[in-house]
């Protein structure tokens, strides 16, 4: 049993450092170059996608306003970024070229880059936010089932990468059972931590959107539109994260796309928000002693892993190792607030206790992991 739950925490801690790295990937940049020849147009629909691909990835990590721009990196100290690239739907003509591009960058040339040039960024990925979405409407609310078109258009989301993954309860009878509208609305937070620990998470929100009003379109003061309230709420442990805003219609703008940029404003707040509560300065690293109790070997295999998995931390200094604890020394960026959470995110506990900060391991959440992702 022991080693079952020891080969359970690996492979954990291996999808979460697989997730992490995934943040440094750059999924389908569409490049299309015309030029002399459909040589010379591959060669510079490449340059240009994967220079497109790093401006994707910067703003992917950073926060906009929240520090200076790096400088463009010259084609030499691009191609160096890059670590592999891949191509999809390629379509060649005598002079023009076209195709999606697929970039996976260095992360250590990333963080220096932006380090170099004392930019704060953020790259602690989230655990998956389970979305509850519950719509507003003349016949009360909705949760579960077909009838909600506000759960329709998250399902609908294309997948997309960065550091907060979505996902989607499966709306099953488990699911049924354990939600409704009136417990999401409340919140419930019982009922809320139990379906997110079904799906394999620990991080719920709940985004409501409606009622649907009548409005005058946005973008045409002449036509006539929809509008919406969105509300979310992102579920926390010091302190709820809450997001309102109306959100109304465009010129032609039916229903479902309405609520569809309505699930992308609310997945984009998650982001910024979790970017800005994550955003480290690199400047020089912050020592913390900690105790880590072990109970065997696997443990400490584990939590040295995770840890070794975390940007935030620029070196575990090893001062005492014995079978019962290890004593270290946490060289860590950003503020202790910033290192727990990080390490939250990793199933790991740092807590204070009589003696000083002790370090733990967490059992993963447990569940079937069956939410839907999205992103």
């Amino acid at each position: 049993m022991a080693r079952l739950a020891i080969a359970a925490s690996l492979a954990f801690f291996a999808a979460g450092a697989a997730l992490a790295e995934s943040v440094f990937t750059v999924e389908n940049v569409a490049i299309d170059v015309e030029a002399a020849s459909a040589v010379e147009a591959r060669e510079r629909a490449l340059a240009d996608g994967q220079r497109a691909a790093l401006e994707i990835l910067l703003r992917r990590l950073t926060v906009a306003g929240a520090g200076a721009t790096p400088p463009a990196p010259d084609a030499e100290a691009l191609a160096a970024m890059v670590a592999g690239f891949s191509i999809a739907e390629e379509r060649v003509a005598p002079t023009r070229y076209r195709a999606a591009l697929t970039v996976d960058f260095d992360p250590r040339a990333v963080r220096r880059l932006l380090r170099d040039n004392r930019i704060a960024y953020a790259e602690t990925v989230s655990k998956p936010v389970l979305i509850v979405a519950v719509l507003r409407g003349p016949r009360g609310v909705r949760l579960w089932g077909a009838a909600n078109p506000w759960r329709r258009a998250w399902e609908e989301r294309p997948p997309r990468r960065g550091l907060v993954p979505i996902a989607l309860p499966l709306g099953d009878v488990v699911d049924l059972g354990l939600v409704d509208a009136a417990r999401a609305l409340a919140p419930d937070r019982d009922a809320l931590a139990a379906l997110a620990r079904r799906h394999g998470t620990t991080e719920v929100a709940v985004a409501v959107a409606g009622p649907l009003v009548p409005a005058i379109a946005e973008d045409d003061p002449t036509a006539p539109a929809l509008a919406t309230t969105l509300s979310l709420r992102r579920l926390a442990a010091g302190g709820d994260r809450v997001h309102e805003e109306t959100v109304t219609g465009r010129a032609g703008e039916d229903e479902r796309a309405l609520l569809g940029r309505a699930a992308a404003l609310a997945a984009a707040f998650l982001e910024r928000d979790w970017k800005r509560a994550n955003l480290v300065a690199y400047d020089g690293a912050r020592a913390l002693p900690v105790l880590v109790p072990l109970e065997n070997l696997g443990a400490w295999v584990a939590i040295r892993r995770r840890l070794d998995g975390l940007a935030v931390i620029a070196a575990v200094d090893i001062d005492s190792l014995s079978r019962r604890a290890a004593r270290l020394t946490l060289r860590h960026y950003g503020t202790e607030a910033q290192l727990r959470l990080a390490l939250e995110q990793a199933d790991l506990a740092l807590e204070a206790e009589e003696g000083g900060w002790v370090l733990r391991l967490r059992a993963p959440a447990a569940g079937r992991l069956g939410a839907r992702r999205h992103g």
